[in-house]
């Protein structure tokens, strides 16, 4: 199978994956947003934040190690054995050793930071989540490495399933309170566990007299600098909630969370879909045919990132009010003038599982998370001098300006080693599709919201898919082929 057609493969099924996993945030998102006060959906993004970054420290570096080690492994039962052990053994010891530290500290935290004493609880039951998280995430990275991408998104789609149906049960029949959310969350992540791990050892011996520390070593040598990267993603990502609920209170938090969250939706839709499926398919590519095939194969796949993301973020634009009207409220009417900021940033930010692919083939880790410790500390910056004068607007131009500047510095270093061409008529040519578009849906009016994002959806699409058709070839030759399918 070519790497474009193995792209395509691996990403449809992310992307659908992803899709109902999305649709499935969707369903939750309205039930949310009217259940709860503006301030319970702040300390609910909150804890959810927290416990976003506090599971990557959890990790310890050493599950980002699977997908570049691995194959190195497998050309004996004894060696595969040994990384088994050694991943699982020493992960389980670094999870329980941060749940330790994460109860430990946490009210300190809450604390200085001015967060009602109510909402602890809703912290602490996530210690749950915080011990088997890590250990999921080690063994849907065995699934990823050996590609088996419909089993990794049957268990992601169940386990939310499952999440849905306990966090919004136990909130609403039985606990009644806010930390029976988060219950429901740590529950549903325990059955997968079970699950994964049953996977596991039906399909991979454990000895414990196994365990290498040399092995675990050079894991830790290899995802710390990733860890610390995603450390900093995460910052980069969530710094502002806290720096929003120390400076404006949970209220503010609760505005500026749901301006947030419709818009990575669709984005994690896209960059997370791309990045499960981009990277081990352009690691194998290097190894296998060098450089110019796989800057080939990158510059291509960026080029179809831009052809996706310029309209989501021109029409996200022209739909932002009636999205947030029909599925959050009108207590949350004046995300809209922020909310596509942040999508703009939070599309940026995703081509950077692209442009850092230079970095990642040549094991330039240290470079990676340079690249987004200088984000962070510009966002940090940036938000300090404008989150006290202009609130939730100052806190999304902030996170705009850090992740543009992540972009160029990522690209800057990392097309040292791999050169990615960004087709210039293909750049212009979809911002002009886009501002059409744009142009056509702003007179759509209807009487209600919700009939206005239909109709404007519905149109938008048609335009967006007819721009492609007529431009991009392969694609026109892709659907006149599944059209003759479907008729034979």
């Amino acid at each position: 199978m070519s790497s474009a057609k193995k792209l395509f493969v691996h990403f449809s099924h992310f992307f659908g994956g992803n899709m109902l996993s999305m649709l499935l945030g969707l369903i939750t998102f309205p039930i949310l947003t009217r259940l709860l006060t503006p301030e319970e959906y702040g300390i609910l993004g909150l804890v959810s934040t927290t416990i976003a970054i506090t599971v990557a420290l959890g990790k310890g570096g050493l599950s980002d190690g699977i997908i570049r080690f691995y194959r190195e492994y497998t050309n004996t039962p004894e060696r595969l054995t040994l990384f088994t052990s050694t991943v699982l053994i020493r992960g389980t010891a670094l999870s329980a050793g941060v749940v330790v530290a994460y109860v430990l500290i946490l009210p300190h935290i809450s604390d200085y930071l001015g967060i009602n004493t109510k909402y602890l609880s809703c912290f602490m039951v996530m210690a749950l989540y915080l011990f088997v998280r890590p250990l999921n995430i080690i063994v849907l990275n065995y699934l990823r490495t050996l590609g088996k991408t419909l089993l990794f998104n049957a268990i992601n789609l169940t386990t939310k399933v499952l999440s849905i149906i306990l966090s919004l049960g136990l909130l609403i029949y039985i606990i009644r309170d806010l930390y029976g959310f988060f219950l429901g969350l740590a529950l549903a992540e325990i059955v997968a566990t079970i699950i994964l791990l049953r996977w596991l050892f039906s399909n991979y011996r454990f000895k414990f007299s196994s365990v290498s520390g040399d092995l675990a070593l050079n894991l830790l040598k290899f995802g710390i600098p990733l860890l610390l990267t995603e450390l900093s993603y995460l910052l980069l990502s969530y710094v502002d909630r806290y720096m929003i609920v120390a400076y404006s209170g949970e209220k503010i938090l609760g505005l500026y969370t749901v301006g947030y969250n419709l818009p990575s939706y669709a984005n994690e839709l896209i960059m997370f879909s791309l990045s499960y499926a981009v990277v081990p398919i352009y690691t194998e590519l290097y190894q296998k045919e060098g450089k110019e095939k796989t800057e080939e194969f990158l510059s291509r796949v960026l080029n179809y990132y831009l052809m996706a993301v310029i309209p989501l973020c021109v029409g996200y634009y022209a739909v932002a009010h009636d999205l947030l009207v029909t599925l959050a409220s009108n207590k949350y009417i004046e995300a809209a003038a922020f909310s596509p900021i942040i999508f703009i940033g939070l599309v940026i930010l995703g081509m950077n599982s692209i442009l850092c692919a230079g970095l990642y083939l040549q094991k330039k880790s240290l470079q990676i998370l340079a690249v987004m410790i200088t984000a962070v500390i510009v966002n940090i910056v940036m938000n300090m001098i404008l989150l006290p004068n202009y609130g939730a607007m100052g806190a999304s131009v902030a996170r705009l300006i850090a992740c543009t500047v992540s972009a160029i510095y990522a690209a800057y270093l990392s097309f040292r080693y791999i050169r990615i061409k960004i087709d210039i008529n293909t750049l212009l040519y979809y911002l002009a599709a886009s501002f059409v578009m744009y142009l056509l849906l702003i007179p759509i009016q209807i009487s209600h919201e919700w009939l206005n994002l239909a109709m404007k959806t519905i149109v938008g699409g048609i335009i967006i898919a007819v721009a492609i058709l007529m431009r991009e070839k392969e694609l026109r030759e892709q659907v006149k082929g599944l059209v003759v399918k479907l008729r034979n």
